[in-house]
C-alpha cells in the first residue's frame, strides 16, 4: 500500500513513486489516445505526458518521444515566469512558440495544468502532441519557404485556455479562425486537456494516500539519487575533448556545425559555440531544444536503467551563442526547430559521447557502440479540398521518420527504426487500413526499401518505402520537409555510409519527377503516385570482414543480390554457393588494391622499432585503435598511425569515393590500415576538408613524445 511507505529518506520510496508516476502518465496517455482524432496521435503516438514539480523541474515523463520532456519542462517554467502568483487551481495553459515559452516547434502545442493539494501547488502536468495545423502560410504550418517566424504559424506564448475551471472563449475563438481544419485540431487539443485532467486527479489521490511530506521527499530523492549515479558514471569517462561535425542540408547547400564534447570530471559540456549564424530557413533551433534531444542519448548510453528526469538536464551542459542556428532569436523561422539542425547536432553529440566512451576502459556503455545516428526524416504535409463541405482538409504522414537504424559494433541495425534501443524514437508504423480510411489515399506499396543501405561488418537496417496515390478525390497537394537527400550518414569503424532519402512523383504518363527534400506545392492528380525511400544509418566495420553466414542470409532474404555480395563484401560464388577459400583470397587482394590506389597519409609514421610497443599497456582510442604510450596503433596489424598528440587519422593512407558533386564535392574518404589495407574509418566530407573526428583524451594529448623511438616520416608530409 502507498500509505505504508516508510520514512521520506527510505530508498524504496523514490522507486515506488517512480512506478506510480509512470502509471499515471500511461493512464493520461490512454485518455489522449481514446479521445484524439488524428492518426498521427492515435496511431503514430506523437504525444507525451510530462510530470514536473511545483517549480517546473522534471520528475517523470511518459512518451515514445522522449525529446518532448525537456520542451514541456521549458514551457512550464515559462508559464510560471509569465503568470506567477496568479496561477490557480482549475487553470489550464497552452503554449506553442519556441521563441516565447513553447515546445519544440509551433505545431507541437503544450497543454499545462497546475496540480494543487490542500491549496498548495505540488506539481504540474504537461501534455504535448503534434497538431495537423497551427495556421501560417502553408497547410500544416511547416513552410520551407518561410523567412520569418511570423509567416509560419499562429504563435502562442503561455496563455490560459481555462481559468478557474471556465473556458477562456476568446482564446478558443482566436484558434478557430486562424487554423485550418480547426474542428479536428480543437478535438486533438481537447484530448490533451482530458489527459491532463486524468493525471491531475490521479496525482491528487496519490499525494493524499502517500502524504505530502513523503511525496515531496521521495520526489526530491528520486532526482538526487539519479544525479549521483550519473555523476559517478561520467567520472568513469576519460577527461578530454572529443569532436565531430553536424551537417545540415538545405536544397543544394550545406551548413557545418562543429560539435565538441569536453569531459571535465563529472561534467558533460557540449560546445556548439562555433555554429553559424541563424538563417532565413525554417530549421533554426534553440538551446533548450538541443538539450531536450541530447538528454535521451545520454540516458541511452550512461544510464539506460534510470528514468529521464531533471538530473539528466542538470548534467548536460551546452555552450551556445545567441543568434546562431542552434540558439536563434526572433524573428528566425523555427517550424522545424527539432528537425534538420537539431537532428544533425544530436547525431554529432551522440558520436562525441560514443567516442569518449570508446576511449575509456571503465566507462558505462562500451558494449553498445554504433555508427552515427542517421539524423534523417522525410515528412509530407498534404491537403485537399473536401467536395462536400468546401473546407480545405489536411494530414501529415510520418512514414519518412522510419529510417533504418545504424549498425552496432556487435549487431546489425533494425529496419524502420532510427535507433537500436528503447530510448530512441519509437514512432509507430501506422496501419495502411487506418490511413486509407482516414485520408483520400490508396497505397500501392509499403514496406522496407531494398537495395542500398549502410554496408559493413555489421550492416544498417532498412528504411521505409511507400508508394501511394490520391483516391476518391481529384488532387492532393503536399509540402515536403526532410534531410539526408544527398549527404549521407557516415558509418563507424570502416563501415560504409548509409542510404540517402529519395522522393519522387511518378506521373500518370510514365514520367518521373525527383523531388527536393524541401519541395513545396507538390501536386498529385488522379493516376499520379508519390514514392518515398527513407535514408538509413551507416554500417560498422570493414564490409570485407562480414562473416559469410550473414552474407548468405542477406542474399537469401533478398536484402542484397549476388552482385552486391561480390562488389561490397568480396564474396565469390561457385555453383550457387559461396566459395570460402576463393572468397578469403579475393578479400585479401581487394585490401591490397585499396593501398595501391590510395593517397599517402598526411603524416605517415616510420614503421621500424616495433619493440617500442613492448611493455606499454594498450589503452583504447577508437574501435581497432589503441594507445601504447605516445603511439596510436592499429590493433590488428600493429601499424603505428600517429605520435601524440596528432590525430591518428592523419597517419592513414586515404581513398576517396565520390558521392555527390555539390559544393566542393562530397566524398566517402576511407582511412586505411597502412599494413593490411583494412578500412579503419570512412569519413563523409567535402574533399578539401580535414577529418571530421578528433579523439583527444587528456592521457593522449599529454603523452610524452620522448618515450617513443619511432619518428615521423618527412617524405610525403
Amino acid at each position: 500500500m502507498i500509505a505504508s511507505i516508510s520514512p521520506p529518506d527510505d530508498p524504496i520510496a523514490p522507486e515506488i513513486l517512480r512506478t506510480i508516476l509512470e502509471a499515471i502518465g500511461q493512464e493520461a496517455g490512454a485518455a489522449v489516445e481514446q479521445t484524439a482524432i488524428s492518426p498521427i496521435v492515435t496511431e503514430g503516438k506523437d504525444y507525451s505526458v510530462t510530470i514536473c514539480d511545483a517549480e517546473g523541474a522534471l520528475v517523470s515523463g511518459t512518451s515514445v518521444q522522449a525529446l518532448h520532456f525537456g520542451a514541456a519542462m521549458h514551457a512550464v517554467r515559462a508559464t510560471i515566469a509569465a503568470h506567477g502568483n496568479s496561477i490557480a487551481a482549475g487553470d489550464v495553459f497552452v503554449a506553442n512558440d519556441p521563441h516565447s515559452g513553447g515546445g519544440v516547434h509551433p505545431q507541437d502545442v503544450v497543454i499545462q495544468r497546475p496540480v494543487f493539494f490542500d491549496g498548495r501547488r505540488v506539481a504540474w502536468v504537461a501534455l504535448t502532441a503534434h497538431m495537423m495545423d497551427m495556421g501560417g502560410m502553408v497547410p500544416g504550418s511547416s513552410a520551407p519557404q518561410a523567412t520569418e517566424c511570423y509567416q509560419e504559424a499562429l504563435r502562442l506564448p503561455p496563455v490560459r485556455l481555462i481559468r478557474w475551471h471556465e473556458e477562456v472563449s476568446d482564446i478558443w475563438n482566436i484558434l478557430r479562425v486562424n487554423i485550418r481544419s480547426s474542428a479536428l485540431v480543437e478535438m486533438d487539443m481537447r484530448s490533451l486537456i482530458i489527459g491532463s485532467a486524468v493525471a491531475e486527479r490521479k496525482l491528487v489521490e496519490m499525494v493524499g494516500e502517500m502524504g505530502l511530506a513523503t511525496y515531496l521527499a521521495a520526489a526530491r530523492s528520486l532526482l538526487t539519487r539519479a544525479e549521483s549515479v550519473l555523476r559517478t558514471r561520467i567520472r568513469d569517462i576519460e577527461d578530454g575533448c572529443y569532436a565531430s561535425v553536424a551537417r545540415v542540408e538545405y536544397r543544394d547547400t550545406l551548413l557545418r556545425i562543429p560539435c565538441e564534447l569536453r569531459i571535465l570530471g563529472d561534467r558533460l559540456l557540449f560546445d556548439l559555440s562555433a555554429a553559424p549564424s541563424q538563417v532565413p530557413h525554417f530549421f533554426n533551433s534553440k538551446a533548450y531544444i538541443l538539450r531536450a534531444v541530447i538528454v535521451p542519448r545520454v540516458q541511452e548510453l550512461l544510464a539506460p536503467g534510470l528514468p529521464i528526469n531533471q538530473a539528466f538536464y542538470d548534467v548536460v551542459e551546452l555552450m551556445t551563442k545567441s543568434g546562431t542556428i542552434v540558439d536563434s532569436v526572433m524573428p528566425a523561422p523555427i517550424a522545424a526547430a527539432h528537425m534538420d539542425a537539431t537532428m544533425a547536432v544530436d547525431a554529432a553529440a551522440w558520436q562525441c559521447l560514443q567516442l569518449a566512451i570508446n576511449a575509456s576502459p571503465k566507462a558505462m556503455g562500451r558494449d553498445y557502440i554504433t555508427a552515427p545516428a542517421p539524423a534523417a526524416y522525410g515528412v509530407g504535409r498534404w491537403n485537399y479540398l473536401d467536395a462536400e463541405s468546401g473546407e480545405r482538409r489536411l494530414f501529415t504522414l510520418m512514414s519518412g521518420a522510419l529510417c533504418g537504424s545504424p549498425a552496432a559494433r556487435d549487431r546489425d541495425g533494425i529496419d524502420l527504426k532510427s535507433g537500436l534501443t528503447a530510448s530512441a524514437s519509437r514512432m509507430e508504423y501506422a496501419d495502411i487500413e487506418v490511413l486509407e480510411s482516414a485520408y483520400p489515399l490508396l497505397f500501392r506499396a509499403r514496406g522496407t526499401a531494398g537495395g542500398l543501405h549502410g554496408y559493413g561488418c555489421t550492416r544498417s537496417g532498412l528504411g521505409c518505402h511507400e508508394i501511394f496515390e490520391p483516391h476518391g478525390i481529384d488532387v492532393i497537394v503536399g509540402n515536403m520537409t526532410g534531410t539526408k537527400s544527398w549527404f549521407p550518414a557516415a558509418g563507424g569503424a570502416g563501415g560504409l555510409p548509409g542510404a540517402t532519402m529519395r522522393l519522387c512523383v511518378k506521373r500518370a504518363d510514365g514520367s518521373i519527377e525527383p523531388l527536393h527534400a524541401q519541395a513545396a506545392g507538390v501536386s498529385l492528380a488522379s493516376g499520379d503516385c508519390f514514392e518515398l525511400c527513407c535514408a538509413t544509418g551507416g554500417g560498422y566495420g570493414d564490409p570485407l570482414d562480414r562473416d559469410l553466414a550473414s552474407v548468405i542470409h542477406d542474399v537469401r532474404t533478398r536484402r542484397i543480390d549476388e552482385t552486391i555480395a561480390g562488389e561490397i563484401y568480396g564474396v565469390r560464388f561457385a555453383h550457387g554457393s559461396i566459395d570460402a577459400e576463393h572468397t578469403a583470397a579475393h578479400r585479401d587482394r581487394l585490401r591490397l588494391d585499396r593501398l595501391r590506389r590510395a593517397r599517402p597519409a598526411k603524416h605517415p609514421v616510420a614503421q621500424h622499432a616495433a619493440s617500442a610497443l613492448d611493455g606499454t599497456p594498450a589503452l583504447p582510442l577508437y574501435t581497432g585503435i589503441v594507445q601504447h604510450g605516445d603511439l596510436a596503433v592499429a590493433e590488428a596489424s600493429g601499424a603505428v598511425l600517429a605520435i601524440a598528440p596528432d590525430n591518428w587519422l592523419n597517419g592513414c593512407p586515404v581513398l576517396d569515393t565520390p558521392i555527390d558533386d555539390r559544393g566542393a564535392g562530397v566524398v566517402a574518404r576511407a582511412h586505411l590500415d597502412p599494413k593490411s589495407g583494412r578500412i579503419l574509418f570512412i569519413d563523409v566530407i567535402f574533399k578539401d576538408e580535414p577529418p571530421s573526428l578528433a579523439i583527444r583524451p587528456d592521457r593522449w594529448v599529454h603523452a610524452s613524445a620522448s618515450a617513443s623511438t619511432i619518428t615521423p616520416m618527412h617524405a610525403g608530409g
